[in-house]
């Protein structure tokens, strides 16, 4: 094949620059314009051919940012569980906080009163027993019939003990009878458990005014329990005709499912006849 001869290079490189010059000048313009639809063709042409990489392009940048949005969100999901652990962390942390004041002002509040700290170890809510097993026993001072109270008011009294546990008849059992006092007015009577989220202040003649939401208390008689003991709130006031004692209900102060720190009143403990 001949070479393209040299000779011809430097006429065509003439030619070719001074059609650019006349193009530059507005010149040409009828070739321009039969370049016109080449160019529309070459434009679809590159539109067509490249159109199928533009997408696998622009598909691919959308799923390298999807796969980093998922990266993000586990990360985002991983932060808030631990943060959610440490507030449940510090929330118990306060809760126990609270407890403890709770404790240490019912001690200070009742210096006559020889307490040993405990926590209760086991519930026993039958339909028959309420009870409960606390951490404290004969090693500790407690004996039958201690007082266990809480900051929030009387819990029970012991029924058995060992060296180191006992055994605690909640307020609400049907067997549990408390020597009480409705603190406003002074009027006694005798608490008495139902087996039931309630109990029963009987013995306070139906000439006797009580009323919704008056403080029950230990009133101290028979010794078995100290005076002046938070028992429960009253809730309910019925004059039967006929009946010479009204029916009284009385919900306890203490949460008797809820609970977990108490105190046993030791021996040494000041209570009023």
């Amino acid at each position: 094949m001949d070479r393209f001869p040299t000779s011809r290079i430097v006429p065509v490189a003439i030619a070719a620059a001074v059609v650019i010059v006349l193009l530059s000048m507005g010149q040409y313009r009828s070739l321009s314009s039969g370049l016109s639809p080449v160019r529309e063709g070459y434009y679809i042409a590159e539109r067509v051919i490249t159109a199928p990489f533009r997408f696998a392009a622009s598909a691919w940048a959308d799923y390298v940012a999807l796969l980093d949005t998922r990266r993000q969100n586990k990360e985002l999901i991983r932060e808030l569980e631990v943060l959610k652990f440490k507030c449940q962390a510090v929330r118990g942390l306060e809760l126990e906080n609270e407890k403890l004041r709770a404790m240490l002002d019912f001690k200070t509040s009742h210096p006559e009163l020889k307490l040993s700290p405990a926590r209760i170890v086991t519930h026993d809510i039958t339909a028959m027993f309420r009870t409960v097993v606390i951490d404290r026993g004969t090693l500790d001072g407690l004996v039958p019939d201690t007082a266990v109270v809480a900051p929030e008011g009387l819990l029970g009294r012991v029924i058995s003990v060992t060296g180191h546990t006992s055994l605690v008849l909640l307020i609400t059992d049907p067997t549990s009878s408390v020597p009480a006092m409705i603190e406003e007015s002074g009027v006694k009577g005798i608490v008495k458990g139902t087996g039931t989220s309630t109990m029963e202040l009987e013995y306070v003649r139906s000439s006797e005014m009580v009323d919704i939401g008056s403080t029950v208390i230990t009133s101290g008689l028979g010794g078995r329990f100290p005076v002046g003991i938070r028992i429960g709130q009253v809730v309910g006031v019925k004059k039967d005709p006929g009946k010479i004692f009204l029916r009284i209900t009385v919900r306890p102060s203490v949460d008797m499912s809820r609970i977990d720190s108490v105190f046993g009143v030791a021996l040494g403990a000041q209570a009023a006849d």
